[in-house]
């Protein structure tokens, strides 16, 4: 989904249609014959299979993953999803293992998401509405009843079927690695559009959050518009958790049941069995038996198969000051089941960009582990002593690089050498390039040696990573990092100007907030648009506490190009402002750091500087998102 002046468009991976196999898809996976793709996204891809007994069903091909505890909790979490009621939701019918790559097989519901519907024939509204409110709250309160957070509930994962409106994409939501936002700015900003204000906030994540997200699906449905709008991530996150929502001539008693929804206060949301009980009690048919009642509400780290004891719950506790004794505050192409939330730590605003660093689509290959001999160049020729040294220092910078700057949950793919040195020192993500390899399409990243510019020349850049976000060396021994940007080169040089000015944009934003003091140099650099975008959303949520002093913002890149943006910042110990003792201020900044998602936290270390001040660094990994 895009968001363009607050209304929300589908992007070509959520529009109906069954797109022919390509080339490096697989026929059929684990005794399913693929027919065709019905999306793309995220968290992997969707294809339309049929089983051996005939039935088609849909088919989500996800991410590769070497980790056999990924593997073992997807497997698990599969079987509570399939516990859930099939009333209003596309059953969950098989999963397995293909060649490292998990699948989840669904129910096929052949029809249009509700995004689809809403944009090309308008908001719903009468019978319609009712039945999409009605169905949707049956289905949340089928996953609720088994301890389970939908955590991506939103139009894209309504399908509105020949049997009527059924939910999609639902479980796995504590499976790290398996899940995301989606691969592209502009999808990624369809899903913060529906996050509960506690999940920007970086609070524990409750079903009460599903219920937030059936609220703005609801006035998206009925008005065409969302309740927050903004231009930017920064200002839509900033409207979510400080403004009033705006839902337009919603029905009722439909229209006060979403304003209810749309509480800060997750404690005073309704139930999604309360809320549909109003609703039938009002005269709406019910679509399916009434949800079972739990004792508290699911919450994100509670879903397990092992613990999938219906809960129905108070709310998660708020962000409290240091010191302080007071509470603080479709298409189709989703229809094998998998929630794009995941994780067991709180988290924020700026893990709604976290998706780059997930893995690109496309078929695992097993790839050789055999690269050229270190004794010859790329071309061939004998290396002297001096060029092995150089190319030795180069491989060391690299990899020392790769170690301090990137996310674990990146995968990076290089030949055999490098690939051996990150992982004697834990670095475990890796795909070998060999000379089998025909492309480094399955990673994040490309450690770009000369041997692997010789065998993938200028495709590398042209069509496969088009992005250096950092370099080292020279000549012969130069090594680049390379980013494989999702959708590709022309998707790169398409989102560069674009992706700048809404860094402008959302950071001109940020320095009119009058709880934000910088330094000249650090003003500077926000105005420039060079700033990594996951920095201006964490402060602007600390200073929904705080006041903030920026001193400097920094980066670890040596030789990136225009994707290699400024991830760290350097902020002040002590803020008279804030009226709070030094000690208890940094430790409420470095609480607030390590709240995010375990894959994508920023680091933090108290460092001083040459001049002699002491300040707090916080730095994001590489690579940064545009936007």
């Amino acid at each position: 989904m895009a968001l363009q002046n607050g209304q929300v468009t589908s992007t070509p991976s959520e529009m109906s249609g069954m797109l022919p196999l390509r080339v490096t898809d697989p026929r059929e996976v684990g005794g399913y014959k693929l027919l065709g793709r019905l999306g793309e996204g995220g968290q992997g891809v969707v294809f339309l299979a049929v089983s051996s007994a005939g039935t088609q069903v849909a088919l989500k091909v996800l991410p590769a993953t070497t980790n056999s505890q990924v593997r073992n909790r997807f497997l698990k979490e599969v079987a509570a999803a399939q516990r859930v009621a099939r009333f209003c939701t596309a059953q969950v019918l098989d999963a397995g293992i293909f060649e490292r790559r998990p699948f989840i097989v669904s129910e096929y519901v052949d029809g249009p998401s509700l995004v689809e519907v809403v944009e090309q024939d308008g908001p719903r509204g009468g019978p319609a509405l009712e039945r999409i409110a009605v169905a949707t709250l049956t289905a949340l309160g089928a996953v609720h009843a088994v301890g389970m957070v939908h955590r991506d509930f939103k139009p894209a994962n309504i399908l509105l079927g020949p049997d009527g409106p059924v939910v999609i994409d639902f479980g796995l939501a504590t499976v790290p690695g398996m899940t995301t936002t989606g691969l592209s700015g502009q999808s990624a900003m369809g899903t913060p559009a529906y996050m509960a204000p506690e999940q920007l906030a970086g609070e524990r994540v409750t079903a009460a959050a599903d219920m937030w997200s059936w609220a703005v699906s609801m006035t998206f449905a009925g008005t065409g518009r969302l309740p927050f709008t903004g231009d930017s991530l920064t200002a839509m996150a900033f409207a979510i958790l400080n403004s009033e929502p705006s839902v337009g001539r919603l029905p009722e008693p439909l229209g006060g049941l979403v304003r209810r929804c749309l509480t800060k206060d997750p404690a005073v949301r309704p139930s999604a069995r309360d809320a549909l009980s109003e609703l039938v009690a009002a005269g709406a048919q019910p679509l399916g038996p009434m949800p079972p009642r739990a004792a508290t509400l699911a919450a994100d780290d509670q879903v397990s198969s092992s613990s999938a004891t219906p809960v129905e719950a108070p709310a998660p506790r708020r962000i409290t000051a240091p010191g302080s004794q007071r509470d603080g505050t479709g298409h189709r192409a989703g229809q094998a089941q998998g929630s794009a939330g995941h994780g067991t730590k709180r988290r924020w605003a700026a893990a709604l960009l976290a998706s780059v660093l997930l893995m690109a689509g496309g078929l695992a290959f097993i790839l050789s582990r055999h690269g050229p001999s270190p004794e010859r160049s790329a071309g061939g020729h004998a290396v002297s002593g001096q060029e092995l040294a150089a190319q030795a220092a180069a491989r060391t910078q690299a990899v020392t690089w790769i170690l301090q700057q990137v996310s674990r949950a990146a995968v990076v793919s290089c030949d055999a050498q490098v690939c051996t040195d990150l992982a004697r020192r834990g670095f475990a993500n890796l795909e070998t390039l060999g000379p089998g390899s025909t492309d480094p399409l399955g990673s994040t990243l490309v450690v770009a040696t000369a041997a692997i510019r010789a065998q993938f020349g200028g495709r590398l850049a042209s069509v496969y990573a088009p992005a250096v976000i950092a370099s080292f060396g020279s000549g012969n021994a130069k090594i680049e990092i390379r980013w494989n940007y999702p959708g590709g080169t022309s998707a790169y040089r398409a989102a560069l100007q674009p992706d700048l000015q809404a860094r402008k944009t959302q950071d001109a934003q940020l320095l009119a907030n009058s709880r934000i003091t910088l330094s000249a140099t650090a003003r500077a650099q926000l105005l420039s648009g060079d700033v990594d975008p996951r920095l201006p959303m964490l402060i602007a949520a600390m200073t929904a506490e705080y006041p903030v002093r920026i001193v400097d913002f920094g980066d670890q890149s040596p030789g990136g190009g225009p994707a290699s943006l400024l991830r760290s910042m350097d902020l002040a110990t002590h803020v008279s402002a804030a009226h709070v003792a030094t000690r208890a201020y940094v430790s409420w900044m470095q609480g607030l750091a390590s709240a995010q998602w375990a894959q994508y936290h920023p680091t933090s270390k108290l460092l001083t500087l040459p001049a002699g001040q002491t300040v707090l660094r916080i730095e994001f990994d590489a690579p940064s998102p545009l936007s």
